[in-house]
């Protein structure tokens, strides 16, 4: 365990490369054409890979968090923990709403948004940088979870953890998260709609990041465990994706997955309501299980690409919306229909994101905004950095990358203000 996982770090980076096309695809829905009636049906195929994917792809990637977390914890305190986040997660939150997000010319409105619990979707002042926003959450409220597991490698935690984790045929991985995840959704669900991790959503991928840390901490047992599940879940998935479409579309209840019936006359507990929970549960874990037991496997190998891809992540997810919503605007006044914008679109904005993440980490005093690591000295080994040795021509360099990073911004405020006109 003292070796990197490079199977982690590599469904990082895949996983936000597809938030990318999912949102291209999510936002640009309205391009479809055909009658309400029959758009869906001749589109299914879309509907069903961005119903199914939408139930997986953020639970993942706070297991991720949660495993990332794991590893970093071990060799820090709980004090510099907390410091590391509030720098890497705090300054480009702030930076995204008062900037990014315009909150500097409201910004007595938006700080006190800042400070309200679920604000909703359409007041929230962080936009997507609600994933952010929750993950600065879990990481203060689990750090004395975090530093008793660290502090007792051996204890009853830990191992009840790996008790869990080595029982036989895999059933303790398959059932006890899902089982847990479900009660939350039985408990939480028909109160409020889950939507951008507010609501019932936010124990839930909280409940997903703390899964993620304690089957790290439990070591070796963990990547036993899902080695052995492999097959069992690849058989699942796909039938539980199946089942879980089937009864998200079946069910009378309104909002059954995404919560809030309550507020529509309908009961608060339901066998309906409770075999939905229990659905979509262990539909999302199974999913996560899946990807995860195939990485360890095929993916758990170096790369000269991985430590680049790992690195422009986090900026890219921060700049990506702002690249999303013009091409889109764009598109559909051409006319080029949805499947052709989509296909043209997710190439521009990753083309896009990869530009700005090119000029952000040669800006020293840009790369904490977007959430990059390293400052002097890690701009120094990049490209001409590193082929320059006279202390003024660097300065100069320095100056001119800055200038570019802040014309960069000022140019994705514009394409946001520019969709805005166009739509």
């Amino acid at each position: 365990m003292a070796t990197r996982r490079y199977d982690i770090d590599w469904l990082r980076v895949i996983l936000f490369a597809l938030l990318i096309w999912f949102h291209y695809a999510v936002f640009s829905l309205g391009q479809l054409e055909g009658e309400e009636s029959n758009m869906k049906l001749f589109n299914l195929p879309l509907f069903v890979i961005i119903g199914v994917m939408h139930q997986w792809r953020l639970a993942a990637l706070f297991v991720i968090s949660g495993m990332g977390t794991a590893f970093a914890f071990r060799r820090r305190t709980w004090k510099t923990y907390l410091k590391e986040r509030g720098t890497r997660l705090g300054i480009p939150l702030l930076f995204g709403i008062y900037i990014l997000w315009f909150g500097i010319f409201e910004f007595e409105s938006k700080t006190k948004l800042l400070f309200t619990i679920f604000p909703g979707a359409e007041n929230m002042p962080y936009g997507h940088l609600w994933f952010i926003y929750n993950l600065l959450i879990y990481s203060v409220l689990l750090t004395p979870l975090f530093s008793h597991v660290r502090n007792n490698p051996e204890g009853n935690l830990v191992r009840s953890v790996r008790s869990i984790l080595s029982t036989r045929y895999g059933l303790g991985i398959m059932l006890f998260p899902p089982l847990i995840l479900s009660l939350n959704g039985i408990l939480f669900k028909p109160w409020g709609f889950g939507e951008v991790g507010m609501w019932w959503e936010f124990p839930r991928y909280m409940l997903y990041f703390m899964f993620g840390y304690l089957m790290i901490a439990a070591k070796e047992e963990y990547f036993v465990a899902i080695d052995r599940v492999r097959i069992p879940v690849t058989i699942l998935t796909p039938i539980l994706a199946v089942i879980w479409y089937m009864i998200s579309e079946s069910i009378n209840i309104p909002e059954i997955m995404s919560g809030g019936w309550v507020e529509h006359g309908f009961p608060a507990f339901s066998t309906n309501a409770t075999l939905a929970a229990f659905i979509q549960s262990f539909h999302a874990w199974f999913w996560c299980l899946f990807i995860f037991s195939w990485a360890s496997k095929l993916l758990n190998r170096p790369s000269k690409w991985l430590s680049y891809l790992n690195e422009a992540v986090y900026p890219t997810y921060i700049v990506h919306m702002h690249l999303t919503f013009f091409p889109i605007a764009v598109f559909g006044i051409l006319g080029f229909g949805y499947y052709l914008g989509l296909a043209f679109g997710t190439i521009l904005v990753t083309i896009g994101v990869i530009i700005c993440f090119e000029i952000i980490r040669r800006a020293k005093f840009a790369r904490i905004l977007f959430g990059i690591k390293g400052g002097h000295e890690e701009v120094a080994k990049i490209f001409p950095y590193n082929h320059i040795e006279e202390k003024v021509p660097r300065v100069i360099l320095s100056v001119f990358f800055h200038i570019i990073a802040i014309a960069m911004t000022i140019g994705l405020l514009m394409l946001i203000i520019g969709a805005g006109m166009l739509a």
